[in-house]
C-alpha cells in the first residue's frame, strides 16, 4: 500500500486541470463557407483539424501526465517493494558485537574485522534522512550521521565486556520506539550460543552471520588460591578451563616471576596444581595457556598473601582450645608469642570468648566499649540450634550461647551465625564467639573439624583474612565491608565498603582499607566468551522471532529493506522527466512542420 510522506502536497493535483482549461480556452471553430467556390478549402480545413485534434490531444495528455508526476513526487509516496532504488527517510540501529569473542582470528582474519566492513557497507546506503544509532559491547546507544558513526566503527577494539545480544536487541527496540519513521534492528555478531538471549523484538531485525567454523577454543575461566594468607610452605592453585574444545591443553601456573607449573588440563575440568612456598608477602599468581586463535582468555591472573604462622597465646583460652594450640605449635602451623591472643583481650588480634560465669558479662562488655567494639554480648540463650554452613566452618550443634548485639548500623562483620543469628563476629582486630569452645556450649571442639577451624580462626581469620573476589569486565563485584579504595595500574578508585563495584579492565584490582591491603579483585574475561561455537538458526529464532538471518556479505544489502519502505520519488521525478521530453520533442516536430 502507497502512503505519502507530505500528503498536504496532493492538493497540487489540481494544477493538473491547467492543460485541459487551456486546450478548451484555445478551441477554435473554422468559418464556414456558404458558396461552393470554396468547396476545395473546406475539405482541406476539415483534414487539418483532425491533425490538430490529435496534436493537441497527445500534447494535453503529456502536460497533465508530467504536472501529476511532479506533485506525486514532491508528496513522497513510498511503499513496501523491494528493487526501488533508494528507500523512504529510515530509522536503524546497528548492534555491532565487538565483545572479547571477536578477537577471534579465521583465515587469518580477526572476526571483528569483518564485522566492521558490514557495518561500514550499511552506513554507506543511509541517507541524509535518515536516524542512525551504533550499539557496541559497552551498551551505549550513540546518535549520528554515517561519517561520525564509521568513525566510531574504524576506532572500535575487541572489549573483555561481555555483550548479552538479547539485552542489546531489546535495547534496540526501545531506542526506536519513540521513532516516527519505520526503523529495524540490524546485529552484527559472531552469534555466539553462549552469548544470545530471548529478546522483547518489536521492529525487524536482520542477524548477519559470520561465515566459517570458529576455531577450537580453551581458555582461563577461573583462578583459584584457597584460602589466604598462605604459609611459607606454599599451597595449590586450581585452574577451571572453558572453552569446546574436547583436547587436552599444557596449563603453566607460576608465583611472580618463579619458574612456572605445568600441567595438562581439559576444557570444562579444573587442574590443580602445586606451588612451592616464597617468602611473605604479597605475590601475583598467573595462570596461563599457549596462544591460539583467541588470545584474550589465555592469561589470567590473582594474588597470594603469603605469612609466616601466627603467634599465639592460648593460656586464658580453656582447656579444650589449649590442647588445640599445643598440637598446632607442634606441627609447625602456629608458634608462640602475642600477635594473637584467645580467650581475652591482648595487644594485638585477640578472639574473646565469653565467660563462663554470667556475672562477669557486664564488665567484658564495659571492657569490649572501651576498645571500640561495636558489638557487644547480650542475653544467654539456652535453647540448642545448629550453626549454619559457611566459609568459616559447617554445621555444628550449639547448646549454650550468648546472643550477639551490634551497637552500630547493619550487622558489619558478621563471621558465622547459628540459627540464623550473629555467633562469630568481628570488630577491628577483636574477634567475638557467641559460645565457649566446650562441649557443654558447642560440639565443635569434640568434632573432626575443630583443627582445621583453629588453624583458620588463628592463621587467617584473626590476622585478617584476605578477600579474594572474582570478577568480569563490566559486571559489578561486591566489595569487603572495610574497603575504602581500588587500585588498578596508575588508577584509584574510592568506594564504599559492602558496596558494588564495576572494573572495566581485566587484572588485578588491590583493594584497601585505609593504607591497608586487605584483598584483590580478580577481574578476567568471561568463561562464556571462550566457548565460539555459533547458534543454530534455529535457535536465533526461537529467541528472536520473526529474525532474518542473513550471511554477512549480504548484510548491506539486506539493510532498509525490512522496516523501511521503498521511495518512489526517483522513480516519478525520471518520468516527470521523460513527460517534460516528449511534450518538447512533439511540440517542436510539429511547429517545424506546420
Amino acid at each position: 500500500m502507497i502512503s505519502f510522506l507530505h500528503p498536504w502536497v496532493l492538493a497540487g493535483l489540481v494544477a493538473a486541470g491547467i492543460p485541459i482549461l487551456l486546450h478548451l480556452i484555445a478551441r477554435r471553430q473554422p468559418p464556414t463557407i456558404v458558396f461552393p467556390a470554396v468547396r476545395y478549402l473546406l475539405t482541406t480545413t476539415q483534414e487539418h483539424q483532425k491533425r490538430l485534434k490529435l496534436q493537441n490531444w497527445l500534447l494535453l495528455i503529456l502536460r497533465t501526465l508530467l504536472i501529476i508526476a511532479i506533485v506525486l513526487a514532491a508528496a513522497g509516496p513510498t511503499v513496501r517493494l523491494s528493487g526501488v532504488p533508494g528507500h523512504a527517510p529510515s530509522a536503524l540501529v546497528i548492534v555491532l558485537d565487538n565483545s572479547a569473542s571477536s578477537a577471534a582470528v579465521t583465515d587469518g582474519t580477526p572476526r571483528l574485522a569483518q564485522l566492521r566492513n558490514a557495518a561500514r557497507g550499511a552506513l554507506a546506503r543511509s541517507s541524509a534522512e535518515d536516524a542512525l544509532w551504533l550499539i557496541t559491547a559497552d551498551g551505549v546507544p550513540r546518535r549520528g550521521d554515517a561519517a561520525t558513526l564509521a568513525a566510531i566503527v574504524d576506532s572500535v577494539r575487541p572489549s573483555p565486556t561481555r555483550l548479552d545480544l538479547g539485552a542489546a536487541v531489546t535495547l534496540a527496540g526501545e531506542v526506536l520506539a519513540s521513532e516516527p519513521r519505520p526503523g529495524e534492528v540490524l546485529v552484527l555478531s559472531d552469534l555466539q550460543a553462549s552469548g544470545l538471549t530471548a529478546a522483547a523484538i518489536r521492529p525487524p531485525v536482520i542477524a548477519a552471520r559470520v561465515p566459517g567454523d570458529p576455531p577450537p577454543n580453551a581458555g582461563i575461566a577461573s583462578l583459584a588460591t584457597g584460602p589466604q594468607p598462605w604459609s611459607s610452605d606454599g599451597g595449590r592453585v586450581v585452574i577451571a578451563l572453558s572453552g569446546d574444545s574436547a583436547l587436552s591443553v599444557p596449563v603453566s601456573a607460576r608465583l611472580g616471576n618463579r619458574p612456572p607449573r605445568q600441567v595438562l588440563g581439559t576444557p570444562g575440568a579444573a587442574a590443580t596444581v602445586a606451588i612451592p612456598g616464597a617468602p611473605a608477602g604479597w605475590w601475583n599468581a598467573t595462570a596461563e595457556l599457549d596462544a591460539d586463535e583467541f588470545r584474550l582468555d589465555d592469561r589470567r591472573e590473582t594474588v597470594v598473601r603469603i605469612a609466616p604462622v601466627a603467634r599465639a597465646d592460648c593460656a586464658a583460652s580453656g582447656r579444650h582450645v589449649a590442647a588445640a594450640c599445643d598440637v598446632l605449635a607442634s606441627n609447625g602451623r602456629i608458634g608462640r608469642g602475642t600477635e594473637v591472643t584467645v580467650g581475652r583481650a591482648g595487644p594485638g588480634a585477640s578472639i574473646i570468648l565469653p565467660p563462663a560465669d554470667v556475672a562477669e558479662l557486664g564488665a567484658l562488655n564495659r571492657s569490649l566499649e572501651r576498645l571500640g567494639s561495636s558489638w557487644r554480648y547480650g542475653v544467654l540463650r539456652a535453647e540448642p540450634v545448629t550453626s549454619d554452613s559457611g566459609t568459616l566452618l559447617g554445621a555444628h550443634r550449639v547448646l549454650r550461647r550468648y546472643a550477639l548485639e551490634t551497637t552500630g548500623s547493619g550487622r558489619t562483620g558478621v563471621l558465622a551465625t547459628a540459627g540464623g543469628s550473629p555467633w562469630i563476629v568481628r570488630s577491628g582486630e577483636l574477634i567475638l564467639l557467641g559460645s565457649r569452645l566446650e562441649p557443654e556450649w558447642t560440639s565443635l571442639p569434640v568434632s573432626a573439624e575443630f583443627m582445621p577451624f583453629m588453624d583458620r580462626l588463628l592463621n587467617r581469620v584473626a590476622r585478617g583474612e584476605v578477600a579474594l573476589v572474582d570478577g568480569t569486565p563490566g559486571i559489578p563485584a561486591s566489595l569487603p565491608d572495610l574497603a575504602t579504595e581500588v587500585r588498578h595500574a596508575d588508577r584509584t578508585w574510592r568506594v564504599d565498603g559492602g558496596g558494588l563495584f564495576r572494573a572495566v579492565e581485566p587484572g588485578v584490582h588491590f583493594i584497601l582499607a585505609g593504607r591497608d591491603t586487605i584483598g584483590a579483585l580478580s577481574v578476567g574475561v568471561d568463561p562464556r566468551e571462550s566457548r565460539l561455537a555459533p547458534a543454530p538458526d534455529r535457535q536465533l529464532r526461537e529467541l528472536w522471532p520473526g529474525a532474518r538471518v542473513v550471511p554477512l556479505a549480504d548484510a548491506a544489502a539486506a539493510t532498509f529493506s525490512s522496516g523501511a519502505r521503498g521511495d518512489l520519488r526517483g522513480p516519478l521525478l525520471v518520468a516527470a522527466l521523460l513527460f517534460g521530453l516528449a511534450e518538447v520533442l512533439l511540440a517542436s516536430w510539429w511547429r517545424r512542420g506546420a
